[in-house]
């Protein structure tokens, strides 16, 4: 019997039995029990303290106090940011154990806590997300420029190409020209003008030919394109020519447009555009009336550039060979040609020697009946012609060369004294049109350097000068 009276038997019926509940609650709390001995206790570094915070319990984020320290470090420098991320990306190699501990605030994992193990990583996935827009360096923006070497003179010199370009493509004559330096200029003319040169020094079948001609060449009577130097002397001619006439026009509507007087202006500029436009139609002669007329309206000459002294003639004189001897210097034809003669004037001691030992040795043999004679004639030939040819037939072609270097000097010569004279007339009666139009042609034939060592300045190289700045 019980100590309450009641029979034991009964008292075990009646004694309510330990439900389902109850044994789930009792064996939860062993295996927690048995957990929390047998696992090592958690440690927590604090980045701000050299304290270690010891938990026994599943980390599921940061202390509320430690909230307000990491919300402060978020506001400190960029530098930390990086070093922080820096260290969780490095870190991500390694084991996850090692990655949380190096995130701040994380728990090394040792037990089957599964629950821990997803807790700790949505944490270090939230901090290494919030550390990432801290790390972006912006990108360097790019910087792009240019540098502006443009000549001061195009304005006019490259209208004055493009007139000179349509003038030649209009003219009828220009295109029979051309064709026949072509044909002179292949291989098997060549070879057929050599054996003619060849078969005229062993029999001169051209009679008194080349003597006419030469006459011909020197007063300019007749020019018939019969050789290669003759038709390279026809194109340099007519180039020339037609670049003085295309000069010479726009010199005329640049006055006009720049006078003061607009009667006699457009009067003169009237007659400058007939003339331009037969030789290089109505387009581009209203370009280049439009061109002149920006500079009219942008062309700053200063009040002192018409207050100088005007030259006598001694100085214009000086001015003008001064300007021709730079040009030549420099002018591409004129070395083309210089070039060519050089070949036939400029003869070492030895090669003279050479040639009279040679031509006399050969010679007297060829006189002898004997069959000595016919193989020192084809000697000589050979002689003669790996040298160039007969002396005749380069006395033509030196001809031709210098009548183009003739041609060359007058355009040269006439364009430096259109220039001279345009320029003072210019200062002289207040025209900024045609000052420009002067300036850019001395400026093409002898250079900026030049322009202001002659001319004393030069006005179209300084920016504000130039039209549209």
């Amino acid at each position: 019997m019980s100590p309450k009276g009641i029979p034991t038997a009964t008292a075990a019926i009646l004694s309510p039995k330990p439900s389902k509940q109850l044994r789930a609650r009792r064996t939860s709390l062993t295996v927690l029990l048995i957990a929390a001995f047998a696992m090592p206790p958690a440690s927590i570094a604090s980045h701000y303290s050299g304290d270690t915070k010891r938990m026994a319990t599943p980390y599921h984020g940061t202390l509320p106090s430690d909230r307000t320290l990491k919300n402060e470090s978020s506001l400190s420098t960029n530098e930390k940011s990086a070093e922080k991320s820096e260290q969780i990306i490095g870190d991500e190699k390694g084991d996850d154990a090692a990655e949380r501990i190096s995130s701040g605030w994380a728990i090394p994992i040792d037990g089957p806590l599964s629950l821990l193990t997803r807790t700790t990583t949505k944490v270090v996935q939230r901090r290494r997300v919030a550390a990432q827009p801290q790390v972006q360096q912006e990108q360097p923006k790019e910087l792009t420029g240019s540098i502006s070497t443009a000549d001061p003179y195009q304005h006019v010199g490259c209208q004055m190409d493009r007139l000179l370009e349509t003038a030649l493509e209009r003219d009828e004559k220009t295109k029979a020209i051309d064709m026949a330096v072509s044909h002179y200029r292949k291989k098997s003319q060549i070879v057929i003008a050599e054996t003619k040169d060849a078969f005229d020094y062993m029999i001169p079948y051209r009679g008194f030919g080349p003597s006419a001609e030469a006459g011909d060449i020197i007063l300019g009577e007749k020019l018939k394109m019969k050789s290669r130097a003759s038709a390279e002397f026809a194109r340099q001619k007519n180039v020339d020519e037609t670049h003085l006439k295309v000069t010479t026009c726009m010199f005329q509507v640049a006055m006009g447009i720049g006078m003061s007087d607009r009667e006699r202006g457009d009067e003169i500029v009237d007659a400058g555009m007939k003339s331009l436009k037969d030789l290089v139609g109505e387009e581009e002669a209203e370009k280049t009336a439009k061109m002149l007329a920006n500079f009219k309206d942008n062309f700053e000459v200063p009040q002192s550039m018409y207050e100088q002294k005007i030259w006598d003639v001694a100085q214009k004189q000086a001015k003008q060979n001064q300007i021709f001897q730079a040009s030549i210097e420099e002018d591409p034809v004129v070395k083309e040609i210089k070039k060519r003669v050089h070949k036939y004037n400029r003869k070492s001691r030895l090669s003279m020697v050479t040639s009279q030992v040679l031509q006399t040795g050969l010679g007297v043999p060829a006189l002898t009946p004997s069959f000595i004679g016919p193989g020192a004639k084809v000697a000589l030939l050979t002689y003669v012609m790996a040298t160039g040819g007969p002396e005749s037939c380069k006395l033509l072609k030196e001809l031709y060369l210098d009548k183009r270097f003739e041609s060359r000097c007058k355009v040269i010569s006439e364009e430096a004294h259109m220039a001279i004279d345009n320029y003072q007339m210019a200062l002289m009666t207040r025209n900024p049109v045609l000052l420009a139009c002067s300036e850019s042609l001395l400026g093409q034939m002898i250079g900026e350097m030049g322009v202001k060592e002659i001319m004393g300045t030069a006005l179209l190289s300084e920016k504000k000068h130039v039209p549209g700045a």
